[in-house]
């Protein structure tokens, strides 16, 4: 019997399979709450709405998707020229191989749980070895915040930004230590993902990392690799310079003063230390200063006591575990310095660094927070004297995790709807105006109080609609003319835009905002030929997103047949090696 429990243990330890089956099992509490028919309720509901715009995008084939039809209140917006939409293509692939919108949603909800519990655990597993990455990873997922990010707030784009950390972290570990080419690239890849993922927590981790990679610099004597990363990270920015580039350089063209003001005010989202490190309560409501929030913004009591002890055990052992010790030191002072970020004495840095404004909640920081902690878990587990005290130390802490955080892990209501009544009827129009300032035409004085009609008008002279078809970014029709007209069309103005007439292209304003309340900035023409015309007006490229685009196709087309050799040298590199061994 002893012998079959040991031969089962190492096989176990010698199957990756079986590895990520078991942790899998164990990350499976943390979703299963969403196995099940219908949608759960959230504080961002604009998700399946993204998607279903995402999708309409797809089968119209535009690609790079930046225009949604139905986004402010039926008059189109550039969404995806500015928010990150990797989540979102992955989603309608998802939703046009079969599956609902809202189950997709879910779906994507779920898989970002799995995927930062692998990654997680595959950086670990390369430092420590089983038990401390199971460790490490099972903290990861059960974190009070990443319960916060799914089924209070519904941030799936930030949910997701947190299952590249680790991969961030490893390719870099991997790239200093070994210097094999093929992590560079692996780690541009991972940049990338990552910048058209989530702006903020790039914004935020990306210095994390720097930091990361120079101290491993510094701890391996591999000075002479650092311009390698520099040029990593130039290759990230090309691969997703189509989303990255036109969002911050046409920032201009758009309204972003809500994303800062009123309730997005960072101000007003700093962490006391007790809401920090002591709280252990629970809500679905909002942030607040002070000491009202309604909701969970701890780092974890769990998480936070295990990151102590893996410093005092470090520490200890320091003569022993010269680099693991150094390790731990660096992990402490990232996470103590990202942990201040959160709290109010940080905010002469918010002051002083313009752009920080447009993290706009001070907690976000807790995402990479909750990763720099979980780590150092893991080397508390990996620091422990060998034997029964370490699967001591490894049950306690994470029953203590599950015991405190499992129950914030579900949905706070349940809603027994499917794809037609989510997307029709009061819960489709209230999607139709949610969030309807962030990313608003400039042309636009105000968001409009009605929804875009189905026709365009006619402002003066006589003319007959005879057809007319709204796309994704795109608006047709034919028109008969019965005496030079004027026309408005329902689709706001924004660069790129381009109006033809029998497929020549005519010029049009913006600025005839007659009948209107305000102005809302649609694009305006005039056909002076009597007789049946066709019209279509249609977002184009701007030379700046032609750049864009053609930046990222070359980074591409440059990197995968660069990583397919790199990797088939690497493998037959390390054969010859075995070989002579």
């Amino acid at each position: 019997m002893h012998s079959f429990f040991k031969k089962g243990l190492t096989s176990f330890r010698s199957s990756i399979l079986l590895q990520l089956f078991l942790l899998i099992i164990f990350i499976v509490p943390s979703f299963s709450s969403l196995l099940r028919a219908g949608y759960f309720s959230m504080q961002d509901d604009q998700q399946a709405f993204r998607l279903h715009q995402m999708v309409k995008c797809l089968e119209d084939r535009q690609l790079p998707c930046r225009w949604i039809p139905d986004g402010g209140y039926g008059y189109g917006y550039p969404m995806f020229n500015y928010y990150p939409p990797s989540l979102y293509y992955l989603g309608a692939v998802l939703k046009i191989s079969g599956f609902q919108i809202i189950d997709t949603v879910k779906l994507l909800f779920i898989l970002g749980f799995i995927a930062s519990g692998v990654t997680m655990f595959f950086l670990l597993r390369d430092f420590f070895g089983l038990l401390p990455a199971y460790t490490g990873s099972l903290l990861y997922v059960y974190a009070p915040f990443r319960a916060v990010e799914v089924y209070v707030r519904g941030a799936l784009s930030e949910s997701w930004a947190l299952a590249l950390f680790p991969l961030l972290f490893l390719y870099s570990f991997r790239a200093v230590k070994n210097g094999q080419r093929s992590n560079y690239l692996f780690l541009a890849i991972v940049i990338s993902l990552l910048l058209l993922t989530h702006i903020p927590m790039s914004v935020i981790f990306l210095p994390v990392l720097a930091v990361w990679i120079f101290a491993l610099a510094i701890f391996f004597r591999e000075f002479k690799r650092l311009p390698k990363f520099v040029a990593s990270f130039i290759l990230a920015v090309g691969m997703a310079a189509f989303f990255i580039i036109p969002a911050i350089v046409e920032k201009g063209y758009v309204h972003t003063e809500t994303l800062i003001g009123g309730y997005f005010d960072y101000r007003q989202h700093f962490v006391s230390l007790g809401g920090l490190f002591f709280s252990n309560r629970w809500g679905y409501g909002s942030s607040n200063l002070g000491q009202t929030d309604n909701l969970s913004l701890s780092v974890g009591i769990v998480h936070w006591i295990a990151a102590l002890g893996a410093l005092v055990l470090a520490l200890f052992s320091i003569k022993r575990n010269v680099f693991i010790a150094k390790l731990a030191i660096l992990l402490v002072g990232l996470a103590l310095g990202i942990l201040f970020m959160v709290h109010q004495k940080s905010s002469f840095i918010w002051e002083t660094i313009n752009f920080l404004a447009y993290l706009q909640f001070p907690w976000r920081f807790l995402g990479p927070a909750i990763f720099l902690l979980s780590f150092l878990a893991a080397v508390g587990i990996f620091l422990c004297p060998r034997g029964k005290f370490t699967l001591f130390a490894t049950l306690f802490l994470l029953l203590a995790a599950w015991s405190l955080y499992g129950n914030f892990f579900k949905p706070k209501d349940w809603l027994r709807i499917t794809d037609k009544e989510k997307l029709s009827g009061v819960i489709w129009e209230k999607q139709l105006t949610s969030s309807i300032f962030d990313y608003l035409p400039i042309y636009a004085q105000f968001p409009p109080t009605t929804k875009a009609p189905d026709y365009p008008e006619v402002l003066s002279g006589e003319a007959v609609i005879e057809s007319y078809n709204k796309g994704s970014d795109f608006q047709e029709g034919v028109i008969l003319v019965k005496s030079a007209v004027k026309l408005r069309v329902p689709l706001y103005d924004f660069p790129g835009m381009s109006v033809y007439v029998d497929d020549s292209f005519v010029q049009h304003l913006n600025n005839d905002c007659s009948g209107l309340p305000f102005c809302l900035g649609l694009i305006n023409f005039s056909i002076p030929n009597e007789g049946r015309h066709t019209i279509k007006i249609k977002l184009e490229n701007t030379p700046l997103r032609t750049f864009a685009n053609i930046f990222t196709l070359l980074s591409f087309s440059s990197v995968i047949p660069i990583l397919a050799v790199l990797m088939a040298s690497e493998v037959k590199s390390s054969r010859g090696y075995a070989k002579s061994v």
